[in-house]
């Protein structure tokens, strides 16, 4: 019995190692070596120990923690906005499933397939003051001083082109998740005399809630990590180089050289990622059990 099972523990293994060598290499392996940089100094190519000196200068960084505003903007509005417009359109797939479900639920997927920097560029030429589409339109109203890329319409923009991208895959994940939801449940809903909305917030969604918090912390990840859309449209507008933590480490590291400091508050922010996440969690799970 025994044999059998180191067998079949050693199969199992073998079947894993591509992707446990993948995983080592591209994920454990630069933690590591980030953690291990975070205690260093350095200055051109010379790098010396320094223990926990990068900690605490970042901790005494007002760049740093200033850099929070755009992703607890995102956190405490995008995420829970996104999540309730998806899930309208997430129950709106179910009820036209038969009726070109299909074509709708790829219209609202696409702009989740087009690459960040791809959508970037459009969305860059759509709010640029010269180019922009929506130019002869401002100028028919009066509006043809008006500015629509500055750095105080910045946040709503952000806003919108991350609704714009990502609504519709969550929406398509909440989808999947009402189809696994068995019909009994809703056709005695609507025996008793439940409309359909009803049936869909009183029953369909309180069985997602652990679909729902999954993709809540996802989003929260993703928003705290912001990067790539405020980092396309400062072609546009002058940001300062902390406008987003992410930003903030990659120009210490690339522009300023300082890349045992960016590695300290690359792990800095998985931390404070990681306890936000723990924290929602922890919530979530005391809601369930009352």
């Amino acid at each position: 019995m025994n044999r059998r099972k180191i067998k079949t523990s050693i199969k199992a293994y073998i079947f894993l190692a591509p992707f446990l060598i993948l995983f080592i290499a591209m994920v454990v392996y630069p933690i590591f070596l980030g953690a291990k940089l975070s205690l260093y100094g350095m200055r051109g190519a010379r790098t010396w120990y320094v223990g926990l000196d990068n900690y605490i200068r970042i901790f005494q960084d007002p760049k740093f923690w200033s850099s929070f505003k755009i992703p607890l903007f995102l956190l405490l509005i995008q995420v829970p906005l996104m999540l309730f417009i998806a899930t309208i359109f997430a129950i709106l797939f179910e009820r036209m499933s038969k009726r070109g479900g299909a074509i709708y639920r790829f219209i609202y997927y696409l702009p989740y397939t087009i690459p960040g920097i791809v959508s970037g560029i459009v969305w860059s030429y759509i709010f640029s003051d010269s180019m922009s589409p929506f130019r002869p339109l401002l100028d028919l109203l009066g509006y043809s001083g008006l500015k629509i890329m500055t750095r105080q319409n910045l946040p709503l923009l952000l806003l919108f082109i991350i609704l714009w991208a990502f609504t519709g895959y969550t929406a398509f994940i909440i989808y999947s998740s009402l189809l696994s939801i068995p019909r009994e449940l809703t056709e005695a809903a609507q025996l008793d005399g439940a409309s359909f909305w009803q049936t869909a917030f009183k029953i369909k969604i309180p069985l997602l809630k652990d679909v729902i918090l999954t993709l809540f912390i996802f989003n929260a990840i993703g928003s705290i990590q912001v990067f790539n859309e405020p980092w396309m449209l400062q072609n546009l507008v002058v940001l300062p180089n902390n406008y987003t933590p992410a930003m903030y480490i990659y120009n210490s590291a690339f522009s300023s050289g300082r890349f045992t400091y960016a590695a300290a508050m690359g792990i800095i922010l998985a931390i404070i990622t990681f306890l936000i996440s723990l924290y929602f969690l922890k919530t979530a799970s005391r809601q369930m059990l009352n």
